[in-house]
């Protein structure tokens, strides 16, 4: 009985475990998918694309560049992020600005250290270089141009010579009188201060001493404003009488006296001295053109009075030059400006020797009024700030002037381009351009294409665009397209996806309308001004998503990871052909 219980208990035990396993045959080992969100399929297709320039065909066009603009600071650094992804996609870097004013002192030095810092670095690279702006009439250190060219004012001068001085006397010495019965000694001051003095004396009548005089230092009889004279006398024998006297003549004898007030009316005291006291101006005598211009002269000079008997001191003449505006000539102002432009073409054309290939030479020449003529500064009032028009100063040869100097310093085979813009809405200014620069060349300095400058929407009128290109095909010179971007119309927080859309289909239709109107042998290349969307504090379309790449940033720093927008994929399938 006992053992049929045990074995009764494990068969038990076997059809629990049998039915424990049996259970656990039946999971099933569960797979959980979920499906990837457009916007992450949509950014995986346009990374799966290869470099931009890696689409251009650049066998049927030779002179094409695909540009993308940098600053110096971006690089200068070799490990920039942005600077080390665009040398993937891009063949050449555009300085765009090469102004006069972020390089030149406020002295007039040139400091190139930033340029040269950029290049060296780009150097190892070996991307090419394309330098605009050199001559432009804003950014310049005008305020130092202008001191150069500025009128001389020289100021005026005054001083005081004694024309007569009796110390160099001896006691007893006789000047001539007005009269024969008067006398007009050399004496000993009684005061005992100021060595000699002259005392006048007659015992009736009036009598006047006489000085011939020979002024110093070249100067004429108009440059003196008035005589000063040291006096001492009484009541009784000229303090107060009719006045002090003076005239001028070429000769002694008996001229026409001045009257001026007496001795006491200047101040001077009863017999005592009254230094510098008396001053009698010149002005009152009248004098004419020829006396003004003597050089040698007689003073007849004392006080009226019936019976003189005083000392006189110190025969003193003032004198006042005035100031002088010495004014440059046009052609001193030419030779002067055309220094400085050699020195500022001269830096920048030294630093960019070998390294840069390519300038954007003159910037902006043509009047936005009368695109027939070169833009001025003459009769605009005062300018703004840090603007100079070169032109005004070295006329319409200025250009040539310029690229003669570039061609000099830097290569003589570097391409040549000049830069104007708003040609969209001014499109005459591409005639007024291109008779510019058929001027310049007939002054001898080659001129290889024109370049523009674009900032255009979604929303641009591309028929006026079309218009554009074709009249610039039709100048039979190269065409660079040195700065293109395009906006959406509003900033990154107002951009939607439509609109992204629509800015990629701009970009396309932008690229394929350059290559389908612009011949191939002309096509000098499209730079991308930002390639990537602008923040806020940018001085460019602050705040606008107009690049090719977007750019994110957490507060003032900028994140490394640049994503490609569908404006990426737009010029590529441009450059496809699509």
């Amino acid at each position: 009985m006992k053992l049929n219980k045990k074995l009764n208990g494990g068969i038990a035990i076997c059809i629990a475990i049998s039915s424990l396993l049996a259970a656990c045959s039946e999971f099933e080992n569960r797979e959980f998918t979920f499906d990837k969100p457009q916007s992450i399929i949509d950014q995986e297709t346009r990374d799966s694309y290869k470099e931009l320039k890696t689409y251009v065909n650049y066998s049927n066009q030779p002179n094409f560049k695909l540009g993308v603009e940098l600053t110096m600071a971006d690089v200068a650094n070799s490990s920039n992020v942005l600077y080390r992804l665009m040398q993937n996609h891009f063949d050449e870097i555009n300085f765009t600005r090469i102004s006069q004013m972020d390089f030149v002192q406020a002295d007039g030095r040139i400091d190139t250290t930033n340029l040269n810092s950029a290049l060296e670095t780009n150097k190892s690279v070996g991307m090419p270089v394309h330098a605009g702006h050199l001559v432009w009439h804003e950014k310049q250190r005008a305020e130092y141009l202008n001191s150069l060219i500025a009128n001389v004012i020289l100021p005026g001068q005054s001083g005081s010579d004694v024309v007569v001085n009796f110390n160099n006397d001896a006691i007893g010495t006789s000047y001539p009188t007005t009269s024969g019965a008067a006398t007009a000694k050399v004496v000993v001051d009684p005061d005992g201060k100021s060595g000699n003095a002259l005392r006048i004396a007659k015992v009736t009548g009036t009598a006047f001493p006489q000085f011939t005089i020979t002024l110093p230092g070249g100067r004429t009889l108009g440059q003196y404003k008035s005589v000063a004279i040291d006096f001492k006398g009484g009541g009784c024998c000229g303090l107060f009488g009719a006045g002090m006297r003076l005239a001028i003549s070429t000769a002694p004898g008996d001229p026409a006296l001045t009257g001026y007030g007496g001795p006491s009316s200047f101040g001077v005291g009863d017999n005592s001295w009254g230094r510098g006291l008396i001053v009698l101006p010149l002005a009152n005598l009248n004098l004419t053109t020829q006396q003004k211009a003597l050089t040698t002269f007689v003073l007849t000079i004392g006080s009226q009075t019936g019976s003189p008997d005083y000392l006189l001191d110190n025969v003193t003449m003032n004198w006042e030059t005035q100031g002088q505006t010495i004014v440059k000539t046009p052609e001193e102002k030419k030779t002067i400006i055309t220094a400085e432009l050699d020195k500022w073409i001269k830096a920048i054309g030294q630093a960019g020797k070998d390294k840069i290939k390519s300038w954007g030479v003159v910037y902006q020449p043509m009047d936005e009024t009368d695109p027939t003529k070169l833009r001025t500064g003459i009769g605009a009032g005062t300018l703004p700030a840090n603007t100079f028009y070169w032109q005004d100063y070295l006329g319409k040869d200025y250009a040539a002037t310029a690229v003669k100097m570039l061609k000099q310093y830097a290569n003589a085979n570097d391409k040549i381009f000049f830069t104007e813009t708003n040609l969209i809405d001014k499109p005459e200014k591409i005639q007024g351009l291109k008779d510019f620069i058929t001027y310049t060349e007939g002054k001898g300095a080659n001129v290889d294409g024109i370049a523009t400058e674009l900032a255009l929407d979604v929303s641009a009128d591309k028929a006026k665009v079309e218009a554009m290109l074709q009249a610039l095909a039709a100048t039979g010179k190269l065409i660079k397209i040195s700065a293109l971007d395009i906006g959406t119309g509003g900033t990154t927080a107002q951009a939607t996806f439509a609109l992204y859309q629509q800015q990629a289909d701009m970009y396309k239709w932008f690229v394929k309308a350059y290559n389908s109107l612009i011949p191939a042998a002309q096509r000098a290349g499209i730079t991308f001004r930002s390639p990537h969307d602008r923040n806020s504090g940018d001085s460019w379309r602050p705040n606008e998503p107009v690049g090719l790449w977007t750019r994110f940033t957490t507060g003032s720093t900028v994140n490394a990871g640049y994503q490609r927008k569908p404006a990426y994929v737009g010029v590529v399938e441009a450059f496809q052909g699509k």
